[in-house]
């Protein structure tokens, strides 16, 4: 059995897909991945962005020093969002050939972002001895 592939004109449209930007949008969540060549991170969102999905990959602008960014620390994120729509012959085969609803495509472009101290004060202060006799 071969493993099914994309036909080239279905890639081709999603390669060719002309981006609009669509808004800026805020989110909190951390990185699961740093990919330096690429100048992409992909971020696990703890909100639900506009589009529905938790997860999704970043661009990083050359002005970020991506070699300071930390896997599994928060941050809050500020980012453009652009989108493309695909074809309705695209959408109808993706539909059709394998259960995926998708009318958009999008590109996400990091603008801000800003590491966030996720851990709660915990006091410093020794605990209390409970078996000190008074």
């Amino acid at each position: 059995m071969t493993a099914e592939t994309i036909p080239k004109w279905v890639a081709q449209e999603i390669q060719d897909a002309q981006f609009k930007e669509s808004e800026e949008w805020e989110g909190s969540g951390y990185i699961l991945d740093i990919n330096k060549n690429d100048r992409k991170i992909d971020v696990q969102f703890y909100e639900k962005l506009p589009e529905g999905r938790y997860i999704a990959t970043l661009d990083v602008p050359k002005e970020t020093n991506i070699e300071s960014l930390e896997l599994a620390k928060v941050y809050l994120f500020k980012f453009k969002a652009f989108k493309a729509t695909l074809s309705e012959k695209v959408v109808t085969f993706l539909k059709e050939k394998y259960a995926l609803q998708m009318d958009n495509i999008y590109r996400f472009e990091l603008l801000s972002l800003e590491k966030l101290d996720a851990e709660a004060d915990v006091s410093s202060a020794p605990a209390e001895d409970e078996d000190a006799e008074e």
